[in-house]
């Protein structure tokens, strides 16, 4: 019955996913070409610049929402809910403490933005405005929009999604009508931001008193209830040291980008990384909800069953991400120059390091997502020696090659730590059983995968052009290897063939 429910609130969020997704794919490149149009590509580098230092500031967040999340699946499980009300009132006063301090930290910031940017084309006034509107955004997150956590947690996305969604897509078209119409430049761009960040906030909230109309939490209460959660604050730092990892994998790339090369090959860079991005989305929308119900699942203390459920997991995970891949390896570049124009291409090489680091990120929620459900957070020096290896790795082959050594830098720590030492961490300590068969299975699937692909650039015509029609052309590559690659799987992978009877079932029902 509960593995039933898990499934419904899945197929539940994916369904909302999916419509959402389809239309933020429409909107999303749409205003990203009027922006580059309107804006240029020297603001757009400043805003993801001031974007990446912000979330620097948020790692004073300590990784206390992932803590709260994991927390919070056993007594949804339970139906708990003074315990609930008692984790939120926990995060309620933590949080307020973090707005504090990322607010002071943002002062410091402001003291020192004449030097981080100090040949800007745009101005220094309208660099402070960005940061000051950025930041207010950042600190509603803390002090009014943290309770979300909880829709998260009980699978109830699909209900707050929606309203968030018609929020940012109406801002986006405010900022559009500002910039073609009213000609209001960069201001009006930046005044519905603002405005932006202010709806959401009583969005969230009005959810979450629908949804939840006995969730009373106090901070007061709070700081009171800190001894009987200490383990919160044990697991929180825990997870701060992994949220740093986290920041210098995902953050940094752009600022040393800006470091090597300039803010207009940060916009370059972005580009992909949007089209990357709607990638991961899509298949986030596959696999909507899934965290939650890992947690659920392992609450329930069924080894086999979650083993089993964790294998069918891996193989359809696996098979979906290297199908994105291997479609943006084929469209990217005929989808930019339709877009933006050839000027934004990248070279293919810096293509192919994109999409191994995009590979593993697609894949790697799998193993984070049981690892979070079993609270394995304690293996702190994991995280350093991943930040230490991306961070210097991208300065160190940055100088050498450029943006390529910034990609190869950056993908090293992926391989060493989310490759090999997180399944092995996850199986000693959360499966209890041993990890070779996990390298094994990995190894297989990947070779099969990799072949396929080999094999399928055989039938890629020879074409210079980069239009819609070379798009078409390339086509039956992708359906061969989404083909070729399902069949060897289903026939290989006892974990593929469940996960094709469960898409079966669900067809059915």
């Amino acid at each position: 019955m509960r593995e039933a429910s898990r499934t419904k609130r899945t197929l539940q969020n994916s369904r909302m996913s999916l419509m959402l997704f389809l239309v933020q794919i429409v909107v999303g490149f749409y205003s990203r070409k009027i922006f580059l149009d309107y804006l240029g590509a020297e603001i757009l580098g400043l805003n993801t610049t001031l974007g990446n230092i912000l979330s620097f500031m948020n790692l004073a967040e300590l990784g206390i929402g992932v803590a709260m999340a994991t927390s919070l699946y056993r007594f949804i499980h339970e139906e708990d809910q003074e315990t609930i009300c008692e984790i939120i009132s926990v995060q309620g006063w933590l949080y307020r403490r973090v707005a504090l301090l990322i607010l002071f930290a943002g002062v410091v910031v402001m003291a020192l933005l004449p030097f981080i940017f100090p040949d800007t084309d745009c101005g220094l006034a309208y660099v402070y405005s960005s940061f000051v509107v950025f930041l207010f955004g950042t600190l509603t997150s803390y002090w009014w929009n943290y309770r979300q956590v909880l829709i998260s947690a009980d699978q109830k996305n699909y209900k707050l999604q929606p309203w968030m969604h018609v929020v940012r897509y109406a801002i986006m078209v405010f900022q559009i009508f500002s910039l073609c119409v009213l000609n209001w430049g960069i201001w009006g761009w930046l005044f519905w931001t603002f405005v932006g960040n202010v709806v959401a906030v009583f969005v969230i909230n009005a959810v979450l008193k629908k949804e939840y109309p006995w969730l009373h939490q106090s901070r007061v209460k709070g700081r009171e209830l800190l001894n009987k959660y200490h383990h919160l604050i044990v697991m929180t730092k825990q997870l701060f040291v992994h949220k740093l990892a986290t920041f210098v994998l995902e953050q940094t790339t752009p600022l040393v980008i800006y470091a090597y090369v300039s803010l207009s090959m940060v916009t370059h860079y972005a580009n992909y990384m949007i089209i990357v991005g709607y990638v991961w989305t899509s298949v986030g929308v596959v696999f909507a909800g899934m965290s939650a119900s890992i947690g659920s699942l392992v609450a329930e203390n069924n080894k086999q069953h979650t083993l089993a459920v964790f294998w069918e997991l891996l193989a359809s995970r696996l098979w979906i991400a290297a199908l994105a891949c291997y479609a943006i390896y084929l469209f990217m570049s005929p989808f930019i120059c339709l877009w933006i124009g050839n000027d934004y291409l990248l070279e293919e090489q810096t293509l192919l390091l994109i999409l191994v680091g995009a590979f593993i990120r697609l894949s790697r929620s799998i193993i984070d997502s049981f690892k979070d459900a079993y609270q394995l957070f304690a293996d702190v020096w994991a995280p350093v020696v991943e930040a230490i290896i991306n961070f210097g790795g991208s300065i160190l082959f940055g100088y050498l090659w450029g943006l390529n050594g910034i990609l190869f830098g950056s993908n090293l720590s992926l391989v060493l730590i989310v490759l090999l030492w997180k399944p092995y961490y996850l199986f000693r300590y959360g499966f209890k059983t041993s990890s070779v068969i996990y390298y094994a299975q990995y190894a297989w699937l990947i070779l099969i995968l990799l072949l396929c692909a080999v094999g399928c650039n055989l039938l890629i015509p020879n074409a210079s052009e980069n239009n819609l029609a070379q798009m078409l052309r390339l086509l039956p590559a992708f359906i061969a290897y989404a083909s070729l690659t399902y069949m060897l799987l289903y026939v290989t992978n006892k974990g593929m063939r469940q996960f094709t009877l469960r898409i079966i079932n669900i067809i059915r029902h």
